[in-house]
């Protein structure tokens, strides 16, 4: 049966299993880096630091205490100034010198290795090993907090060491720091492709031009915040990108999470949006032989539509991450709806918290979210009274608890239109009625408004032209 225990050189947790195996580490490797960095500073220092840069990178206690005086070295003084004079004074100084094996051990690393040739390698080795050690200490927390938990709830426990896990992947796979030089022709060619409307460089089309050619599409990794007020439509505006991104002509699955609606209630909204029926015929049984035929057309496309939908009403952010660790593992989701924000619970009740930093916690880790999937989250979001009362345009000061969500989001964008009761707008539910999505916060790029048309028959939005008609010149 494994143990927990510590090793006494290293002070990491490890499992005792068949035989007390060690925690892995490679001693030669770990000698060779430090030999490196003492017998050629001007070139293996910084290579060192910029891989081994996490909490105890080397297994061994000296090692460790050598490497970090190495990097505060270099910090303090030019790279040509250490050799093992100046390394030998420095431990003696702190008291370190004879725990790490004195003057002659110091020599001892520098006659490892013959030159810093092969110092990657070497890191790499010792980088591999401080993983491993990591990841069996996370295995060991896990079982060691899973028999005592304390005050930390089993689904906060599970959120903590999945985002563990991904930080080990991370460490695994980091990479370098790169010099400018190495990317600027890079940048240059995505500009140059930005202007030529290259494909390749835009993020995922919502199927609405306008939108994607102001904010290039959804970005991996943004958090894009659609903000109204209720009953302006902002449910349909997001089923309607998610249902472009899921059956365009470049189908990507999509998730949707509705705290609001039940999963019944969002599919006949897509199928009517989709058939261009309006639900209100089918209820007074006026719906002709060829409509219904629409409706069943559509149906028939949504059978294989990569939509996947959650209706959970009462979900708190933590449930979310885990659900949408396991959408994205499972089906490979590569955009998230989720309606909407307010709706959602903080990880854990405090009566002593305000909402302001409830929402704080929500907005924070839906944005971590998007980063740890690589993925954009679309998070719908209610506007406060004053939108209306102002009698004009919302504004971002208009969000809810606004300061953490604005603070997070990379896009916030405020859907506007009149209501026909309020603007005395006389028509068919079938006539497309003025709308404009208000881009007020763009983190990567240019704000701005898309012209759209919302049919309210079919809870749908429509690309409307930018131009109006007094901008048509006379004559045409």
């Amino acid at each position: 049966m494994a143990e927990t225990t510590r090793n006494r050189n290293s002070g990491e947790a490890f499992v005792l299993l068949k035989g007390d195996r060690p925690l892995p580490h490679d001693a030669d490797a770990e000698m060779a880096v430090l030999g490196c960095m003492l017998l050629e500073p001007e070139c293996a220092i910084d290579l060192a630091m910029a891989r081994l840069n996490f909490e105890n990178a080397f297994f061994t206690p000296a090692h460790q205490k050598i490497f970090t005086l190495l990097v505060r070295l270099r910090n303090e003084m030019r790279r040509d100034a250490i050799d093992l004079i100046t390394v030998s004074n420095a431990l003696t100084a702190e008291g370190l010198l004879e725990q790490v094996g004195g003057r002659a051990y110091l020599s001892q690393l520098m006659n490892v290795v013959p030159s810093s040739a092969n110092i990657e390698q070497y890191v790499e080795i010792v980088r591999e090993n401080a993983v491993l050690r990591r990841l069996i200490r996370t295995g060991c927390e896990v079982a060691e907090r899973s028999f005592d938990p304390q005050e930390r709830s089993v689904r906060e426990l599970v959120d903590q060491f999945q985002s563990q896990v991904l930080e080990l992947t991370q460490l695994h796979s980091g990479a370098d720091m790169a010099h400018i030089g190495e990317k600027i022709m890079g940048a240059v060619e995505y500009l140059d492709k930005l202007h030529n409307k290259d494909e390749s460089v835009y993020g995922i089309r919502t199927g609405y031009p306008d939108l994607d050619g102001l904010i290039t599409g959804l970005k991996p990794g943004d958090l894009f915040v659609l903000a109204a007020r209720p009953s302006i439509g902002k449910t349909a505006f997001a089923m309607n990108v998610a249902t472009n991104v899921a059956m365009g002509h470049n189908p990507r699955p999509v998730g949707v999470f509705s705290l609001e609606m039940s999963t019944e209630q969002l599919i006949l909204r897509l199928l009517c949006s989709r058939a261009g029926v309006n639900l209100r015929e089918i209820r007074d049984g006026a719906l002709s032989h060829s409509r219904w035929n629409d409706i069943m057309a559509a149906a028939s496309s949504f059978k294989t539509a990569p939509i996947y939908i959650d209706d959970t009403g009462t979900l708190d952010i933590l449930a979310l991450r885990a659900k949408a660790r396991r959408l994205k593992q499972q089906h490979d989701v590569q955009v998230l709806f989720i309606d909407y924000l307010q709706l959602l619970k903080p990880a854990s009740v405090n009566k002593n918290t305000t909402r302001e930093n409830e929402v704080s916690q929500i907005s924070g880790g839906l944005k971590s979210l998007a980063k740890e999937l690589g993925i954009p989250i679309v998070v719908l979001a209610q506007l406060n009274r004053q939108a209306e009362q102002s009698g004009s345009k919302p504004k971002l000061g208009h969000l809810r608890e606004s300061g953490a969500i604005e603070q997070d989001a990379d896009v916030v964008a405020l859907l506007h239109r009149e209501r026909d009761t309020d603007a005395g707008i006389v028509g068919k539910d079938t006539e497309g009625r003025e709308a404009e999505l208000i881009i007020a916060k763009h983190r990567n790029g240019p704000t701005g408004v898309v012209k759209l048309s919302f049919i309210p028959a079919y809870t749908r939005f429509e690309s409307r032209s930018p131009v109006s008609d007094d901008q048509i010149p006379a004559g045409i």
